[in-house]
């Protein structure tokens, strides 16, 4: 990337960050359907996407409308691809959600990846580092709930693999602000990103 390309990147992305008045800025930026940039929308059907200008993320945000991207389905995680490794690739399809067949994380990408969540296709589950990244302790929810609308207390599954011997992966607790390994048969929560992976 060149100098000139790197400073006009940058303006971009500070010129996109919101502020909320004196001294209090975001780098969280809400989008539509379209992934284009829109105000910040709670409820059963918020804006679904948000970028963050700080890491060029993109994130999913949760609905509350029984839909595919609903706050309240569970997942057990599920990747096929550490068989080639040797490793257990944990319990497909086991957790609670519509449509049932989908329930696991490898399923709810690739669901994701096909209805193309802002336009994009390219969504994935986030690193240990990426999902703690959203932790704000001082917060109730442990989360900006301006731009994280329906976020639960709860467990969210990263893409970061423990080799335990049923398999899993590092979960981030919403509740308690902090990350632990989880078993890949527990059900926890999703929420999906998209960008440069951090691993």
């Amino acid at each position: 990337m060149s100098p000139k390309l790197h400073i006009v990147v940058l303006s971009l992305s500070l010129a996109m960050a919101p502020t909320f008045g004196q001294g209090d800025t975001t780098p969280y930026v809400a989008l539509n359907a379209k992934g284009k940039k829109t105000a910040p929308k709670a409820g059963k059907h918020p804006h679904p996407c948000v970028l963050d200008t700080a890491t060029g993320l993109v994130w999913e945000v949760k609905t509350d409308a029984n839909g595919p991207g609903d706050k309240d389905w569970t997942f057990t995680w599920y990747d096929e691809t550490k068989r080639d490794e040797g490793f257990p690739v944990g319990y497909p399809d086991a957790g609670n959600c519509k449509p049932k067949g989908s329930c696991d994380t490898a399923a709810y990408v690739a669901a994701t990846n096909k209805r193309r969540l802002c336009g994009f296709s390219d969504w994935r589950l986030p690193s240990d580092e990426e999902l703690s990244g959203l932790l704000r302790p001082d917060l109730p929810m442990k989360v900006d709930e301006r731009f994280f609308p329906n976020s639960l207390a709860a467990y969210y599954w990263t893409g970061s693999y423990v080799p335990l011997e049923v398999g899993g992966a590092m979960l981030v607790s919403f509740e308690l602000g902090m990350s632990l390994a989880g078993n890949s048969a527990a059900a926890a929560r999703l929420r999906l990103v998209r960008g440069p992976a951090k691993r």
